[in-house]
């Protein structure tokens, strides 16, 4: 069982929703894939340093 409140849980899995739909797809070898979908290049993906948690 989860230690998190059911409002940080649900915040949670909005943000990682949303930060799968920005991965870049990629194949195999590591290059771009047009029909997975995502933004930019995979080599240029910065992670979620950016990204603000709930507490």
């Amino acid at each position: 069982m989860s230690d998190l409140s059911k409002d940080t849980e649900t915040q949670l899995e909005e943000i990682a929703a949303k930060r799968v739909e920005e991965l870049p797809g990629e194949t195999a070898l590591g290059h771009r894939d047009p029909q997975a979908g995502g933004e930019g290049e995979p080599q240029d993906w910065k992670g979620n340093s950016e990204v603000k948690l709930p507490e």
